[in-house]
């Protein structure tokens, strides 16, 4: 490997970037996909006034929106809403789907397809009507859309409100989906591990994330992405209220604690790898 050449490692905090985003094929539609675990396929999408998604369509895995800024229609088997920002749109597998955008503007929704279909399977299924998706695959659920009310919040911690917007409780069995206001100087749990992989998708202000031993002032339409069993906590170390989603997935297991407190620094007993040995050989050398 040339001193030039770029290492790849784990991203912990990941931006909206529209320079990564890609056309899609469907009109005014450009996608960025920001992660793929097991858990949980993550996608950034922006879709202009008068641009769409895919027709008509249903998965075989559930799949989830928020909208970040701007108007939707959506369709969920029969039923046709227009949503505004700050709503999050729950869609079991099997339930025929689409969405639109009539403006005014462009919108830009996270996209939560989960969990992750396998790897070169198909996403989307297209149909006619809603009556069209195979009885195998076919659900009783009929999906719901929850706007974020600040009157409903509630606070677990001084200084962090918290209002659950998706989980097994409202028919999305695999996935915990919490909206979050952290006040200045407040904080989530002491550093900790989980069971399961967490997302959050920072909203407004700026939320500090110490994720093993790495240091993270995250801003605005950024995802952090923290794989289960590694160490981490969160606080707000700004002037204003910081808002995010929490998306846990698998979701948690019923009677079994969220949060695993651990002590976790640096001990200073650090080994490096035989680097040397391989700067040594040439290439081509048996």
């Amino acid at each position: 490997m040339s001193p030039t050449t770029p290492r790849t490692r784990m991203q912990y905090v990941r931006p909206f970037d529209p320079d990564k985003a890609f056309d899609t094929g469907f009109p005014g539609y450009r996608a960025q996909f920001l992660s793929h675990l097991e858990s949980a396929i993550l996608i950034n999408s922006h879709i202009e006034e008068g641009g769409c998604g895919p027709g008509l369509h249903y998965h075989h895995v559930d799949q989830l929106y928020y909208l970040v800024e701007g108007n939707m229609n959506i369709q969920l088997g029969h039923e046709v809403q227009h949503i505004g920002a700050g709503t999050l749109v729950f869609i079991p597998a099997g339930l025929a789907h689409r969405n639109w955008n009539d403006g005014p503007g462009a919108e830009t929704h996270f996209e939560m397809l989960i969990p992750a279909p396998a790897p070169m399977a198909q996403l989307a299924y297209m149909v006619d009507t809603p009556e069209d998706v195979p009885v195998a695959h076919r659900t009783d659920q009929r999906g719901y859309t929850r706007r974020v009310d600040p009157e409903a919040l509630t606070e677990p911690l001084p200084g962090l409100k918290l209002l659950p917007l998706a989980g097994p409780a409202t028919g999305a069995q695999h996935a915990v989906v919490n909206y979050f206001e952290v006040a200045p100087g407040g904080a989530g749990p002491g550093t900790h591990i989980h069971a399961f992989d967490q997302y959050f998708l920072v909203l407004e202000g700026e939320l500090t994330v110490e994720v093993a031993l790495e240091k993270h002032v995250v801003g605005p339409r950024t995802l952090v992405v923290l794989p289960a069993g590694v160490p981490h906590r969160q606080y707000n170390a700004g002037t204003v209220t910081e808002k995010h989603l929490a998306l846990l997935t698998p979701a948690p297991e019923p009677g079994k604690p969220w949060d695993s407190g651990v002590d976790f620094c640096a001990n200073g007993d650090d080994v490096t790898g035989p680097q040397s040995v391989f700067e040594r050989v040439e290439v081509g050398q048996p």
